[in-house]
């Protein structure tokens, strides 16, 4: 028996094939306001339904919760001073968008998502599953010569299942295995500043090149805990995540006629599979207890592989901490740390709708301090 359970355990963990391929797909995920104001995903966590793509074993210690709906909205920098340009009417966009690169060395990063209104799920009793969508626009000045605007539509479909094994003395160890399926539709445009022009009219964007990318994931976990008070937790998330990314002359075409609008090869890839580890602690608050509902304290370090990887990151953006404590049995405060920025937010359980906000900052250089942004996430979440 004991072989078998180690051999479950080991499979779980290592079923990572790398595929060949020249690019590899961005994740997909789906913005938490809970996560984002934690520090991030936290492998040891098994107390809301976010764990459903954080740490499949995290299932087993799931309460039965059914998710019907989410509307979150995500802003990330000056973006509401990018919409002005575009919507600027008699006024030339391009000018303003240049006055706005200029003032930021040329260097700026502005975003929306957002998050549903196609999210539903469930978890429990060491079953989960759920179907989320997400809608991104991203603008990324990099320098001069490398502007981006990238415009994106995700689906995402998971299923999962976690076992216990029962180890004695309030201790328990949890396996779980997930699987996914995704589909992406993007439209994406790198130009120079000599050329922005183009970046700025919705009509040259959408006659862009389409591209799809369709595929299927596998995450596996393993997550330790004692009384449900000290966990720790380790996750493959992506283990093994084939793609296809198959390019299409544009939006319109592709909708009207695939097969003549394909623009060949279609492109074998996949996602990069990201290794973390984390802990956690629900500690006795004894007398405190009268005033405080509960406290959470986690603690991660993601993306392990990427120590090994030609030109890795600083190590420190990978640590993520996150404290929360919860109040009057509806208010939640939350302070994390995650690439080396802080955040913060706060949750309102208002019954079966929950209400959420969180500032965080994210690093997008290979180097603490290089070039972060700060982003804002409102969400609305529904269980009935």
């Amino acid at each position: 028996m004991r072989l078998k359970i180690e051999a479950f355990c080991l499979a779980s963990l290592l079923i990572i094939v790398p595929l060949a391929a020249d690019t590899s797909v961005a994740p997909f995920t789906v913005p938490s306001a809970r996560e984002d104001a934690l520090g991030g995903q936290h492998a040891a966590l098994a107390d809301d339904f976010s764990l459903l793509l954080s740490n499949p074993a995290s299932l087993a210690s799931a309460k039965p919760q059914l998710f019907a709906a989410q509307l979150g909205l995500l802003a990330s920098g000056p973006i509401f001073d990018i919409a002005n340009l575009v919507l600027a009417g008699d006024k030339d966009p391009t000018t303003g968008l240049v006055n706005l690169l200029a003032a930021n060395n040329y260097k700026l990063y502005a975003g929306f998502d957002m998050a549903g209104p196609l999210s539903f799920g469930y978890v429990g009793e060491g079953l989960g599953f759920g179907l989320f969508n997400t809608t991104s626009f991203s603008l990324n000045a990099a320098s001069i010569s490398s502007i981006k605007v990238d415009l994106h539509e995700d689906v995402l479909v998971v299923g999962g299942y976690a076992y216990r094994f029962n180890l004695g003395g309030g201790h328990a160890l949890d396996a779980g295995l997930l699987a996914k399926g995704f589909v992406r539709g993007e439209i994406s445009e790198e130009k120079g500043l000599f050329e922005v022009e183009s970046l700025m009219d919705p009509s040259a964007l959408l006659s862009s090149p389409f591209t799809l990318t369709t595929g299927i994931g596998l995450d596996a976990g393993l997550r330790w805990n004692w009384e449900e008070r000290v966990a720790v937790g380790l996750v493959c998330r992506d283990a093994y995540s084939p793609a296809l990314v198959s390019k299409y002359s544009d939006i319109s075409s592709f909708i009207s006629n695939p097969a003549s609008s394909h623009i060949p090869p279609t492109v074998y890839s996949k996602i990069d599979p990201n290794l973390a580890l984390g802990a956690s602690w629900s500690p006795d608050l004894g007398a405190l207890g009268h005033y405080v509902d509960g406290l959470t304290l986690a603690a991660d370090y993601s993306d392990i592989l990427d120590l090994f990887s030609p030109l890795p990151r600083n190590a420190i953006l990978n640590v993520g901490i996150g404290a929360e404590v919860r109040l009057l049995e509806i208010m939640t405060v939350r302070l994390g740390i995650k690439e080396a920025l802080l955040q913060a937010g706060m949750g309102f359980d208002l019954g079966g709708t929950r209400v959420s906000a969180t500032a965080f900052g994210r690093e997008l250089g290979l180097e603490p301090g290089s070039r972060p942004i700060y982003d804002l996430l409102i969400s609305f979440e529904f269980f009935p």
